[in-house]
């Protein structure tokens, strides 16, 4: 008798332990809306309303109530619930991530690329992984305040963790520990933005005249399309010290001093994040220009040239902004150090 008294109070205490993410959600009433969508949407929600279990290997980024205010706001009073199912599936799976992340791993000094459950195409169109899948999509986890985000407007709160998603737009992180079957969830203030093609990317940053370098050397196209490419384009301004873009009339595509050779030392292929570069570290461009990495105390430089604005996701890779453009013969580092002997 006693053998299935204590059996009894196991099998309850497991029941009250369980908890979907639809139950786990329930105690926060800014999460109210979401789990709104969810229920609405019950073939495109599927585990999160059930207390089917994932082993524990997911992270889930919530929209807030205030989140889905600037929405309807940004979208003329037209609110997420108005998605087609199949555009709703690839917003919840960017929402989604790889691994039970705590609020400790969302901390990161160099930040975290944490890759999410989007693997459509349209907005995840990066490189092969060493199995021969195609990667997920990702999303950039970083603090507000540190050297890699000087360029980037922050919150009026200027503290706390953010997340960086496609174009580079970006919301904070109310680093949550929310526990369900499945992992964990954190609270967010927006809702992530869906990776496009590397032009808009650039064009929603103002690296406008990157862009029309591409178009004037015909590569626009080919750009979009490369499955695996990060661009580190040199902003607006340092392309306007070069003078490159300005000649109506220049070497457009004949040889090394060209305007299409200027951009495509501006290309790595592969996606590459600021988690990816090291100090000391030696990387080539697409046309095979060596490109040394220095990290000055969270600040990155690729050759001279410093990374002022990171991590802008786009469907094929990633963009960051640089202050200068890659010259075409080596130059000596800012404070004299020779990059290459």
């Amino acid at each position: 008798m006693k053998f299935v008294t204590i059996i009894a109070l196991l099998i309850e205490a497991t029941l009250i332990n369980s908890q979907s993410f639809l139950n786990a959600t329930s105690r926060y009433t800014q999460l109210s809306d979401f789990r709104q969508l969810l229920i609405s949407n019950p073939v495109v929600a599927g585990s999160l309303l059930t207390n089917t279990t994932t082993n524990n290997t997911l992270t889930i980024l919530v929209p807030s109530k205030t989140a889905f205010d600037e929405y309807r706001k940004a979208n003329n009073n037209t609110g997420v619930d108005s998605l087609s199912s199949a555009e709703l599936t690839n917003v919840l799976n960017y929402h989604t991530l790889q691994g039970a992340l705590s609020s400790s791993d969302l901390q990161k000094d160099t930040g975290l690329i944490a890759n999410s459950a989007l693997t459509n195409p349209m907005y995840a169109n990066r490189e092969l992984s060493s199995d021969g899948s195609k990667k997920p999509q990702v999303v950039y986890i970083g603090t507000n305040g540190s050297n890699l985000i000087q360029a980037r407007q922050l919150s009026s709160s200027g503290a706390g963790q953010y997340v960086e998603s496609g174009e580079g737009r970006t919301v904070n992180v109310d680093p949550t520990d929310g526990v369900w079957d499945g992992g964990r969830f954190h609270i967010i203030d927006g809702f992530l933005t869906l990776p496009l093609n590397q032009t808009n990317t650039m064009t929603a940053q103002g690296l406008n005249s990157f862009v029309r370098g591409l178009d004037r050397t015909n590569v626009t196209v080919g750009t979009n399309a490369a499955p695996g490419l990060t661009c580190v384009c040199p902003n607006d301004r340092a392309f306007a010290d070069y003078g490159a873009l300005d000649m109506s009339t220049g070497n457009l595509t004949d040889g090394p001093a060209s305007l299409l050779a200027t951009l495509t030392r501006h290309g790595l292929t592969g996606s590459f994040y600021t988690t990816d570069f090291f100090n000391g570290q030696m990387i080539h461009s697409q046309n095979g220009y060596p490109i040394r990495v220095t990290n000055r105390n969270g600040t990155i430089f690729l050759n001279d040239a410093q990374i002022v604005g990171t991590n802008y996701i786009a469907n094929n890779g990633a963009v960051h902004a640089l202050d200068r453009v890659k010259p075409l013969n080596f130059v000596k580092q800012r404070n004299s150090q020779s990059l290459l002997a």
